[in-house]
């Protein structure tokens, strides 16, 4: 999300919906052919049922980078960063509204914090006005959205391999975005040379290189623990929006965002217990 950010402000010739849109396109367009020619005997074992999981995968993706991106629009990096940084406390949030996690004493506590850090931001961003308000929002929103996408892929990485996964979660997601670009009207072409090297960062760096080993390691690990590994980039993208774009970090923001900090290390830290059986071996690709 640091480099992501960056590149969603230098794409600022394409509207929210477009840059998600074609961030996954591309993509796709890059994972889809390695995934069958590294891995095409593992195509051969999905199912219905595993097709419409990542159907819904994908739309909360979808819905994520959506919401996440538009958030660039009304809000500052550091607090659109920081606040769809909380990811790993919606983990929790969702899995126990789900009956898949057991919250404990600390969880409770870092979701507490999370919610308190994120309330002294929004604060801040009211002083600025309504429309930075709801920047703050709509990251909050891409927070519970890829809290729910991290226990969603989870689940299915466990029957599918990690090429045939990827290929269609990117690819699921990528339609989603273009039904709601299209609908909406959203221009999807035209756009300036730096705008598209923006979009292709965006996919490369951001998407590829970054999201994918971010999905990589939910095979091994938990979704809330996996959120955390990430907890450098609210900073990294606070510094990059100071140095590349002037855009300062108000007070408030300094002081929700170490409680927002806190809590995700402590939700890290936080033992949850997994209703149901253990996790089954994960299939990898042949």
């Amino acid at each position: 999300m640091a480099h992501g950010a960056i590149f969603v402000r230098l794409a600022d010739g394409a509207e929210p919906l477009a840059i998600a849109a074609w961030r996954l396109s591309l993509a796709t367009a890059i994972v889809a052919p390695l995934a069958l020619v590294f891995g095409r005997e593992a195509f051969k074992g999905i199912t219905r049922r595993d097709l419409l999981l990542t159907l819904a995968a994908g739309g909360l993706l979808a819905g994520h980078f959506a919401t996440w991106i538009s958030s660039l629009e009304y809000t500052s990096i550091s607090n659109s960063v920081l606040l769809v940084s909380t990811a790993p406390v919606w983990v929790a949030v969702i899995g126990r509204m789900t009956g898949t996690v057991q919250l404990s004493g600390l969880m409770i506590s870092a979701i507490g914090l999370s919610l308190i850090g994120s309330a002294i931001i929004a604060g801040g961003s009211v002083a600025l006005g309504r429309y930075s308000l709801r920047g703050d929002l709509l990251a909050l929103l891409g927070a519970v959205c890829m809290g729910a996408y991290l226990l969603t892929a989870q689940r299915i990485q466990r029957r599918l391999a990690f090429g045939p996964y990827v290929a269609l979660v990117y690819a699921s997601a990528a339609a989603w975005l273009w039904i709601a670009a299209l609908a909406s009207g959203t221009r999807m072409r035209g756009f300036e040379s730096q705008t598209w090297w923006a979009l292709a960062g965006i996919a490369v760096v951001s998407q590829v290189i970054g999201h994918s080993g971010y999905n990589f390691s939910l095979r091994q690990l938990r979704p809330e623990f996996v959120a955390v590994t990430l907890l450098g980039e609210p900073i990294l993208a606070s510094l990059l929006g100071w140095i590349l774009f002037y855009e300062p970090v108000p007070p408030l923001t300094i002081g929700g965002g170490l409680l927002v900090l806190f809590a995700i290390m402590l939700a890290a830290r936080a033992p949850a217990r997994r209703a149901g059986a253990e996790r089954r071996p994960v299939r990898h690709d042949r």
